[in-house]
């Protein structure tokens, strides 16, 4: 007989990450709204303005779901802000950001940074640091989607 898995110290991290992520996300829409674009949008679209690359290298940058990264970047691409195209071969897509899509950018980081003074005022610059430096040994520690830690 094996023994009985023990008993977890903390409640489920998940659930308590997604909760802090709802939270975190709504300060940051709010001070977006002026813009007309969600921090989920906006963090796709800084990181698609990188440099080109195929969908599936952003996927893997991201550590998304290639068919998600694609349903994500959709409304990026109907408002001109990204444009997806034909790859090196005719199975992959490349992505870069539109002159529009870098206008956008330059429009939405004021109030990326008033949304970050936010989080770093309601919680302290400390232990802001510390909740990256956290969130960093955590992300090193746990495999990627291929299985391998980072």
């Amino acid at each position: 007989m094996s023994a009985a898995p023990s008993v977890p110290n903390f409640g489920c991290t998940c659930a308590r990450m997604r909760k802090l992520t709802r939270r975190l996300t709504r300060i940051y829409d709010a001070h977006l709204a002026a813009q007309a674009i969600k921090v989920t949008q906006y963090s796709l679209l800084a990181n698609a303005a990188a440099g080109e690359r195929t969908l599936s290298e952003l996927a893997a940058e991201l550590e998304m779901d290639r068919s998600t990264l694609s349903r994500n970047l959709a409304p990026l691409a109907a408002q001109g802000w990204v444009e997806i195209s034909v790859g090196a071969d005719s199975r992959s897509r490349s992505i870069s950001v539109t002159a529009a899509g870098r206008r956008k950018l330059k429009a939405v980081l004021p109030l990326w940074r008033k949304a970050q003074c936010e989080i770093e005022s309601l919680l302290g610059t400390k232990s802001v640091g510390t909740l990256h430096q956290d969130i960093e040994h955590a992300l090193a520690a746990l495999p990627m989607l291929s299985g391998k830690r980072a």
